[in-house]
């Protein structure tokens, strides 16, 4: 008993990863709907995003829509100010866990990862991730509360 005690307690201790429900977009309307979001490493929202670092997302969804081709976009949001992040491979379909094109009703888990800069200011945003089809329209979009700190 002892030992699945501390067997649980060292596998819970070393959880890094963040799974919480979407917190979608307000604006447009996605075709697909968000299951789950997931931040690695991140223990808590606001997410502590380490300059120096690469932080994973992924995403799980439901395509809403059959899509043959898929591009990443995300954005942090500082007061209000969308402020575009670029992704060292925004092609949704390479590298990504998905292969396209799209089945409609089909469940996905999008994976990518972004690379804090150390040039990044210790601020205080909101991540914003899309996924877009081939017409620019959104698969999913969420929103993650983060905050960008140093080493």
């Amino acid at each position: 008993m002892l030992l699945k005690v501390l067997l649980f307690a060292f596998v819970f201790g070393c959880a890094t990863a963040l799974t919480a429900p979407c917190n979608v977009c307000k604006t447009g309307s996605p075709s697909g709907t968000c299951k789950t979001v997931t931040i690695d490493p991140c223990t808590a929202q606001p997410c502590g995003l380490k300059q120096g670092t690469n932080v994973t997302f992924a995403v799980e969804f439901t395509a809403g829509a059959a899509a043959t081709a898929l591009t990443s976009t995300v954005y942090g949001i500082i007061a209000g100010t969308p402020i575009k992040f670029n992704l060292p491979n925004p092609n949704g379909c390479k590298d990504s866990g998905i292969a396209c094109p799209l089945v409609a009703g089909q469940t996905y888990t999008y994976t990518d990862q972004l690379y804090v800069s150390e040039l990044y200011p210790s601020i205080n945003l909101v991540v914003q991730w899309s996924l877009l089809d081939q017409a620019s329209n959104p698969i999913f979009c969420i929103l993650a509360p983060a905050k960008i700190v140093s080493k």
